[in-house]
């Protein structure tokens, strides 16, 4: 994969993780308030316009609304049976596996096609500060997960 690939890719990605983790960050804690927070520090961090607050929004409310779509508990139980039984059906975990993946693989060209119109509305200094913004929160999340 050509390193420019890799780096457009590396940004969409970081980008949907960081607008995601902030949309979803703490199960019930402050519900939506975590995203709400990220629109407005990126709003005030990059001096977005109007029309760029509003693509983050769209891409938020999509990724709220396909994980609120998703039955969590239901797949929970689900691996929890599976894990009491004396063995565990590997086939049936592959087979969980795959559709979480197919499902995701599914809902990539819509998320991606929105995550792409905010970021190519961005000016260069906008796209540098946003990279500079990813870079450090990537840096923390490391920590969090003790990777130094």
């Amino acid at each position: 994969m050509k390193k420019v690939t890799k780096i457009v890719i590396g940004t969409v990605a970081s980008l949907g993780i960081l607008i995601g983790a902030g949309a979803f960050a703490g199960k019930n804690f402050m519900k939506g308030m975590k995203g709400d927070f990220m629109i407005y520090k990126l709003e005030k961090e990059l001096d977005l316009s109007t029309e760029q607050v509003d693509r983050l929004k769209d891409i938020q409310s999509y990724a709220k609304a396909k994980h609120d779509s998703h039955d969590h508990k239901a797949g929970k139980e689900k691996m929890i049976e599976m894990l009491k039984s004396p063995t565990l059906d590997q086939a049936q975990v592959m087979s969980m596996i795959d559709e979480k993946m197919q499902t995701m693989r599914d809902n990539a060209p819509e998320m991606i096609g929105k995550i792409a119109e905010f970021t190519d509305s961005l000016s260069d200094a906008q796209r540098a500060e946003m990279m500079e913004m990813i870079e450090q929160f990537s840096g923390r999340m490391g920590r969090h997960h003790g990777r130094h």
